[in-house]
């Protein structure tokens, strides 16, 4: 071998790559960077999400859990009450459909979403290097690696509180809300503490090193381009539940 050959850096497996954002993100990114693939993490979030769908129907009760969504939402009382046992009904033989479809659809929309617009974000406003493969794979990575977390927190604290009957949108109260009575505090309020997430901070922790290492940027000066997206979606978020 030449003294000028450039020495290749082999590739990481896909395990080593998703387990080396818990220990050491920037070599992770750095080699997703290099290599990006979406396929496998994309793979993973919609296993990790079909196997909660598969525990959760098991527990659940379909018509309490939409019970409880309409309550929540104040159209429960708007029901005929004649007609509330056989909405409840109808509903529960559709729910476990809706549950799978969601479990399989969700992951890659909100890849492919969340993809799309940090791209448009970091190639028009940083002119950075990064192309549609690159951003899938820095969000699918890094969505996999916090939802492999996330998810099976979201069943063990159902099992501790020994209720399936909860929204598994809001189970993990590991944000702001923790400070607050739910029903103490205006609806706005209340969505805007919810935002302040633990699980949110650490996905945009990752996306900002992730981005950084492609556009070759610091990760303060990354961070912006994610952070602002986050607030204007928040924002969507306080405005909905201050309409609704």
């Amino acid at each position: 071998m030449g003294s000028d050959a450039v020495l290749e850096v082999p590739p990481r497996s896909f395990l080593s790559r998703l387990f080396g954002l818990y220990l050491a993100p920037g070599e992770s990114f750095a080699d997703i960077v290099r290599r990006p693939g979406f396929w496998a993490p994309l793979a993973l979030m919609v296993a990790v999400s079909l196997a909660f769908s598969g525990v959760w129907l098991q527990k659940v009760d379909p018509g309490e859990f939409v019970k409880g969504m309409l309550e929540e939402s104040g159209r429960w009382d708007q029901i005929p009450a004649d007609r509330r046992g056989e909405i409840l009904e109808t509903v529960g033989r559709r729910f476990p459909i809706q549950v799978w479809v969601t479990a399989a659809i969700a992951p890659p929309v909100i890849v492919l979403l969340t993809a799309a617009v940090l791209l448009f974000v970091f190639r028009f406003f940083y002119a950075g290097d990064v192309n549609f493969t690159k951003a899938m794979s820095l969000v699918a990575y890094s969505l996999a690696a916090v939802g492999l977390v996330q998810t099976p927190l979201m069943l063990l604290v159902m099992a501790l509180k020994g209720d399936w009957n909860l929204d598994p949108r809001f189970i993990l109260q590991a944000n702001a809300t923790l400070l607050v009575a739910k029903e103490s505090v205006a609806k706005p309020l209340y969505a805007l503490l919810g935002s302040l997430d633990v699980f949110e901070f650490w996905t945009m922790g990752l996306l900002a090193l992730g981005f950084g290492l492609a556009i070759r940027r610091p990760l303060g000066s990354a961070l912006w381009g994610v952070v602002i997206p986050w607030v204007v979606l928040v924002a969507l978020k306080v405005g909905a539940a201050a309409l609704f």
